[in-house]
């Protein structure tokens, strides 16, 4: 499950409730101190208080209650929480009616109360579908007296199960039957979470804007906790790997004490047995851990500890990469206070892309003053902070995110990647460095003509929809150059993410508006769906015709994955421009839809 929207009311600088929609990957910007880390250590007390305890200034007012509502987004929520509850509350029972009081468009919602500054809050509640009439509330919550009490109270009739009562749910099964026939009104209210719903809710990580400077420490401490988390999966039966080595090690004991007992005896003939049991335990085998780094020009290699911030700082960052691969599946919230801190400019491109991988299969949200981040990040992800009486957030409404863009271009200060006193006569905006190298191979495949590092053309590789988008957009159609946009059609994504579909076909028809601009819309789904299955098998080595052509409409992350499986091979996205490098012409010719050359040849001819 992933966050949706969080509201927050009386903590920190939030008195009055907010509430802040939360997207996979969300950058918050703001001056210093207009709450940017209101979010993310609220997020983290929230899922995690134990660890990121909730304290005496967290209260905006000591009299006042922390109120704190996160919304979880799932495509497959309704059967996450049957796997949840089908041990507590049969189907036959009325599982079905009880979930469907708590899912709301693919969505519940918890909300956690504090009264006091400990390390776990003092009340959490499930949003629930509920009876407005007083007798019919919290029927999930009642004891089979009060149930049965309201059965008699109003004449409704149910079969006796076996030879004993009915169960608990299949009481408030018939009763519910029983308001729907009397229209009885209901309304969304917070009941008590008693199925610990809360309990699946995903992990979180956060890391403060100083952590590059503990990054090592850090490091070590959850490496230790992770080997032990291992030792205690290998060793909790006895099919596991150490199980079998402690069984293996106690055997040589006992042939050791029984030859120990033979030659023993001869002194001490009552000698009935020796016994010999190994204390075994398997943490205690690590005595530490040390990361070392060695670059280019170092005799040896380097503590990390002795390294700069910045280092450290990436290291940690390609460990959320690991853990992001080795995790698949189970989601994690990172929260990243100022990812940029400690970075040299020409490195936080790179951690941006490593941050949005990371995003793929987890939730990331970030605070930044840089206008990198700020720049890269799709406006409809960002959340500006301003504060006057309180902390307050603002995100793009619709009909006006231009208006908007232009309050994140003030604040931050963003401008355009190029200074417009140059020689290019074309602007080509795409979605990325590889779509980039993918348009300018097929430039030189097909028309001998190169797209990028062309005198005449300018190619940018930003998101469509980004805040660098507009600003490169706004600023190049006051010189009326010709601008032409590739974007991706994102068909395959129709049954995970039809929103996305729709937004990608706005941006395609903006940018057709507007003057000396044309865009082109891929036939498929992304520039992966152009693999062809033969280079893609030289790629991996495996044999001929082992893989199909792939559709207009596949979702490519799914492929890989079953790709992976299958063969055992590390396929990635990031793969792609060795897999377009290895294709030759008559390949891209069988997979590359006319229409594309022509339009790039639009672009490059003279």
């Amino acid at each position: 499950m992933k966050i949706d929207s969080i509201t927050i009311q009386h903590y920190r600088g939030i008195k009055n409730k907010e509430t802040i929609p939360i997207s996979n990957f969300s950058t918050i910007i703001g001056k210093n101190d207009s709450g940017k880390s209101i979010i993310t250590n609220a997020i983290a007390s929230f899922l995690d208080p134990k660890t990121y305890k909730l304290v005496e200034s967290d209260f905006n007012d000591p009299n006042d209650e922390i109120i704190i509502e996160c919304g979880f987004f799932d495509e497959k929520i309704r059967e996450t929480l049957e796997n949840k509850l089908k041990s507590k509350v049969k189907k036959d029972d009325g599982l079905e009616e009880f979930l469907s009081d708590i899912i709301f468009d693919n969505k519940i919602y918890i909300q956690k109360t504090s009264t006091s500054a400990k390390d776990n809050f003092s009340k959490i509640d499930c949003l629930q579908l509920e009876y407005v009439d007083d007798d019919f509330k919290n029927l999930y919550t009642k004891t089979d007296d009060e149930l049965m009490k309201i059965l008699t109270q109003y004449s409704i009739e149910m079969p006796v199960s076996g030879s004993g009562r009915n169960s608990k749910m299949e009481k408030v099964k018939h009763i519910k039957l029983y308001c729907k026939d009397h229209s009885i009104i209901q309304e969304k209210i917070w009941v008590e979470d008693k199925h610990k719903i809360s309990a699946l809710l995903p992990a979180v990580e956060l890391f403060v804007s100083d952590y590059g400077l503990e990054a090592d420490t850090k490091f070590k401490t959850s490496s230790v906790s992770e080997i032990k988390s291992f030792f205690e999966k290998e060793t909790s039966d006895s099919t596991k790997r150490l199980s079998q080595i402690e069984k293996d090690i106690q055997n040589e004991m006992n042939r050791e004490a029984e030859s120990i007992k033979c030659f023993m005896s001869v002194y001490t003939p009552s000698l009935e047995k020796i016994a010999i049991t190994p204390n075994i335990c398997w943490p205690k085998a690590i005595d530490g851990i040390n990361v070392k780094f060695q670059f280019d020009g170092d005799v040896s290699p380097i503590l990390m500890s002795h390294k700069g911030a910045g280092y450290r700082r990436l290291f940690m960052v390609a460990r959320f990469r690991y853990l992001a691969n080795k995790n698949k599946g189970s989601n994690v919230v990172y929260l990243i206070e100022e990812p940029e801190t400690f970075l040299h400019p020409s490195a936080q491109q790179d951690l941006l892309e490593a941050l949005k991988f990371l995003s793929e299969d987890n939730q990331v949200i970030i605070t930044t003053h840089s206008p990198v981040f700020a720049g890269a990040s799709e406006e409809n992800s960002i959340i500006l902070c301003l504060k006057d009486d309180q902390s307050r957030y603002e995100v793009p409404k619709t009909g006006r995110e231009d208006e908007f863009c232009r309050k994140i271009i003030d604040e931050l200060g963003v401008k355009p990647y190029y200074n417009l006193r140059d020689a290019f006569e074309k602007i080509v905006f795409v979605e990325g460095k590889d779509d980039e190298f993918f348009y300018n191979k097929l430039t030189e495949v097909f028309l001998d003509k190169q797209l990028s590092g062309n005198s005449k053309i300018l190619v940018l590789p930003v998101g469509g929809s980004s805040v660098n988008s507009f600003v490169n957009i706004e600023y190049f159609l006051k010189q009326g150059r010709p601008m032409f946009l590739i974007i991706d059609s994102d068909i395959g994504l129709k049954d995970t993410k039809p929103r996305q579909i729709k937004e990608q076909r706005k941006t395609f028809n903006d940018f057709n508006k507007k003057e000396n601009s044309i865009a082109y819309l891929l036939k498929k789904s992304a520039i992966e769906n152009y693999f062809h299955p033969r280079a893609l098998e030289r790629y991996l080595t495996l044999g001929a015709n082992l893989l199909d052509d792939f559709k207009d409409d596949d979702h490519m992350p799914e492929k890989f994955k079953t790709i992976n499986k299958s063969h055992s091979t590390k396929l990635d996205k990031k793969n792609n421009r060795d897999i377009f490098g290895l294709m030759t012409q008559a390949e891209f010719k069988s997979v590359v839809e006319p229409e594309l050359i022509e339009f790039l040849g639009e672009i490059v001819k003279d």
